[in-house]
């Protein structure tokens, strides 16, 4: 796919905080990390590229952090920048909304529900922000992100240019984006396009997703969502039809694309497994829990006993959905 050409940024002189040996564990959702080198708070675009030309004038790498959901963070913390997108504007215009990359899910949901816009309720359980939605492709009740993305505005930081890129461009899959292949590129902003619908069945909605999510999900603990992807089916139907002879339990996920990690791990005898502080939750397999003080080391114990497991009893292997910084 070639890349699409935007006019070019001049970069003024830095003027963003510069911190040095921050902890990075207050910033995530997990409270596990190590000390970042450097670090920075980022709110617009030009402060992300000021971040970005401190880096490349340090010949340092630099990563992004947003809200602290879906990542892990090395004890060994990470020696180079993060760069943490923290909140940012959202604009209505019609039936789009244009949000900044730093701006939380939630948040989102409920500007669209104020203006009458629906397509986007499922976001309200999401606990990170839009661009790291965008990046990953985040999604839940049958719904994504590509869904509702009509296009998102990126920063390449080694041409030092602003780009737009479409819905097409972002080439989404499964939890997946172009933008997970080129951490060079830093997501600014994105557009989605909604649709105009009854303001009071929108907040009906997001209320009965708020309910369904509170009880299948350990909402509020210390853990960063789902730790796995969901298992593709085998790509041949014969070997669908021999899985399901094999484990007729895995028969009712058969109208779908993937299989549920977390019925995997379960299954596999893993819910309640403990690696120190770290606990696979009872009220749902993908989530493995901080009890206390975890490490990122314990979580990697637990990571690999469920793909083990996982494998000896199913033949399935699993794939980790958290971003992982500094190992």
């Amino acid at each position: 796919m070639a890349k699409p050409y935007g006019s070019s940024v001049p970069l003024s002189g830095i003027r963003a905080d510069i911190k040095e040996n921050i902890s990075l564990a207050p910033y995530t959702i997990y409270k596990i990390g190590g000390m970042a080198r450097f670090f920075v708070e980022a709110v617009n675009a030009e402060d992300i590229k000021e971040a970005a030309l401190f880096a490349a004038g340090k010949h340092i790498p630099f990563v992004l952090l947003g809200g602290g959901s879906n990542v892990l963070v090395s004890d060994k913390g990470f020696d180079g920048l993060v760069i943490r997108m923290s909140g940012g504007s959202v604009s209505v215009d019609g039936d789009r909304i244009k949000i900044d990359a730093g701006v939380m899910m939630a948040r989102v949901v409920m500007e669209s529900g104020k203006a009458s816009l629906r397509g986007f309720e499922w976001g309200i359980g999401v606990p990170g922000t839009i661009g790291g939605s965008v990046r990953g492709n985040a999604g839940c009740f049958g719904a994504e992100t590509k869904d509702v993305i009509e296009s998102v505005e990126v920063f390449d930081t080694i041409a030092k240019e602003i780009n737009i890129f479409s819905n097409q461009d972002c080439v989404f899959g499964y939890r997946d984006s172009i933008f997970k292949t080129h951490p060079e590129w830093i997501i600014l902003s994105a557009t989605l396009k909604l649709e105009k619908s009854d303001r009071q069945e929108i907040q009906q909605e997001i209320l009965r997703i708020t309910q369904e999510r509170v009880a299948k999900q350990d909402i509020g603990a210390k853990c960063c969502g789902c730790i796995f992807k969901n298992a593709p089916w085998p790509e041949s139907e014969e070997e669908r039809n021999l899985l399901c002879e094999k484990f007729p339990e895995l028969a009712m996920f058969r109208t779908r694309a993937t299989i549920p990690s977390a019925f995997l791990i379960d299954r596999a005898g893993l819910k309640g497994r403990i690696s120190g502080n770290i606990c696979i939750s009872e009220k749902h397999a993908n989530f493995f829990v901080n009890r206390g003080n975890g490490t990122s080391d314990e979580v990697l114990a637990l990571i690999k006993a469920a793909k083990s497991e996982v494998k000896k009893k199913f033949g399935i292997d699993l794939h980790e959905e958290i971003y992982m910084i500094g190992f």
